[in-house]
């Protein structure tokens, strides 16, 4: 039972456009005393993804896309933490912080679920591994730097085939963001290869747009069909290669496999397509629907509870016109600010309000500052459009301060050029699991080893190069390791090894490999009693199966 004389306490499970606006929303409250609402989430700032493609084609500086939530929430509380669990029957939150894992419990009386969406990585074979996201701010500065590395590699590589390997980028998923981020790279690689790279031929460059639909923007087929038709026919004259009616089926290190059985070199897989709800909502017993998001009535209200709200991409909110409505930002904005308003509502003794949000429009650019966007019904296309999309979403930044920061950039890029600045990131290379398809190579004879490998599902064999052929040495199979010889005697790959089925391995990086050996003397013994050929050692770790001898 809430205490009358205490304020309404309100806990907001995400930090994204449902919050801000549910913040918004509560202001009043909150200064008077009657609420205190209490948000949770594990990035101190907000991503805009509105302006991600142009981010990424430097037009506008990676930290502009950002606002720190600190300057958005206020008078609201911020708590950086991680949600760990909810308990709906106590009323509690259990949150633990990002430096050591130390757990708080938060006290509610209201609780709105606003835990967006996340990346589904279960689609195909090396999407984890070899497919870059975009949803979080990490993963797109990341895909940035990688655009450009790839130019610098592709500048100074000799070898015909790798250097086509680098200039071909894949876009997964027709939507919206694929197609910004396609045609946007594809006009903004053309301009980088014609005035900073110039050992880049642009006719080189490759861009290609896959999608499991029969037609691209699949937002817009119920109601404008006709702007995806202007979006065809202007994406084909960009150069843009659009695959329809395919899939993805795997991604390696060096290329992606298309559902039609074609076999694409590359080193970039950019996926913008699919998501998954947080794990979180299981913990929760409320209903979902076929997609599992909590089901909401019309007040953005959970049926069976009076005290808990949700919206945004985990949750199901009817539609003023029927259906429920999209997983778009705008509905997160207005769903956030409608909760907002029915607390104070319930807490005053109202009656509650229903959502009646019903859209303003769509917006999707094209690259070459076109596009094609509709706002009630109206039609636009071409510049007009671009205009119009820019604007729209230009308003929608949450501050000020980031407004000026993204008009500022805008209005020096024509005089300055495009930011190409690519920031090597170091990170700790770890244990890593990579994904490998039948044939291909994981190491290669000659190479200058880095990582030595376990296989944990699959089968590879070992391949010696010699003058009269190739000669098969031996298979190997769950649980064997190989790698170690280049890794440890600061030699070259002595053999390959090739992929006879789907191979699933763990890649453990130089430095880490020899700390362990140098830390932990069975491992360091293990690994070291190689035979002098080929490299692969077949003494197995303490515990292993039965050793494999080497064929021939």
């Amino acid at each position: 039972m809430t205490d009358p004389a205490k304020p309404l306490r309100v806990v907001c499970l995400g930090g994204g456009w449902t919050a801000i606006y549910l913040a918004r929303s509560l202001r009043k409250a909150i200064k008077r005393g009657d609420v205190e609402l209490t948000i949770v989430s594990r990035d101190n700032f907000h991503t805009f993804h509105g302006f991600i493609a142009e981010m990424l084609t430097g037009k506008v500086s990676p930290t502009n896309i950002t606002s720190p939530v600190r300057r958005l929430f206020p008078p609201a509380r911020f708590h950086n933490a991680e949600i760990k669990s909810v308990d709906v029957e106590q009323r509690t939150v259990t949150t633990s912080r990002l430096l050591d894992g130390k757990e708080q419990v938060l006290e509610y009386d209201h609780l709105v679920v606003a835990l967006g969406s996340i990346d589904d990585l279960s689609r195909y074979p090396g999407i984890a591994q070899h497919a870059f996201q975009l949803k979080t701010f990490a993963d797109n500065f990341r895909v940035r730097n990688h655009l450009l590395s790839m130019l610098e590699l592709a500048e100074i590589e000799t070898d015909p085939v790798e250097r086509q390997r680098l200039l071909t980028f894949i876009v997964v998923g027709g939507g919206f963001g694929g197609v910004e981020v396609a045609t946007e790279l594809m006009d903004y690689f053309r301009r980088l290869a014609r005035k900073e790279y110039s050992g880049i031929d642009p006719a080189d460059l490759r861009v290609l747009l896959v999608h499991s639909g029969e037609r691209i923007l699949p937002e817009l087929a119920t109601r404008q069909p006709k702007l995806i038709g202007y979006a065809e026919r202007t994406i084909a004259k960009g150069g843009v290669e659009v695959l329809t009616g395919t899939r993805i089926t795997a991604a390696t290190r060096d290329e992606a496999i298309l559902s039609d059985g074609t076999v694409v070199p590359t080193r970039s897989i950019i996926s913008s397509s699919g998501t998954a709800l947080s794990p979180l909502l299981d913990l929760m017993p409320y209903e979902r629907d076929a997609r599992g998001r909590v089901i909401t009535d019309e007040n953005v209200r959970v049926p069976g509870t009076d005290n808990v709200w949700a919206a945004g991409d985990c949750a199901a909110v009817p539609h003023p016109q029927g259906g429920t409505c999209p997983a778009v930002a705008i509905y997160g904005m207005y769903g956030g600010r409608q909760i907002g308003r029915n607390i104070v509502r319930q807490l005053e003794g109202k009656p509650l309000k229903p959502f009646t949000f019903a859209g303003l429009g769509d917006a999707c650019s094209l690259g070459r500052r076109k596009a094609v966007s509709h706002l009630k019904g109206l039609r636009f296309y071409g510049l007009p459009a671009w205009i119009l999309w820019r604007l729209f979403f230009w308003w929608f930044v949450p501050t000020r301060e980031r407004k000026a920061d993204i008009l500022f950039d805008w209005l020096m890029a024509p005089f300055f050029g495009r930011d190409i600045v690519g920031v090597r990131v170091a990170t700790p290379f770890g244990l890593r699991r990579e994904h490998y398809e039948t044939g291909q190579a994981v190491v290669r004879q000659g190479e200058v080893g880095q990582q030595i490998y376990v296989i944990a599902s699959g089968s590879a064999e070992i391949v010696r190069e010699t003058p009269d052929g190739e000669v098969v040495v031996t298979g190997l199979g769950a649980g064997d390791h190989f790698g170690e010889k280049a890794v440890f005697e600061e030699t070259r790959r002595t053999a390959t090894v090739r992929a006879t089925s789907p191979l699933e391995v763990l890649s453990l990086g130089q430095a880490e490999a020899r700390a362990l050996a140098e830390t932990i003397q069975t491992f360091g013994a293990a690994v070291r009693e190689l035979p002098n050929e080929p490299e692969h050692n077949p003494a197995p770790l303490p515990g292993d199966a039965a050793p494999v001898t080497p064929a021939g």
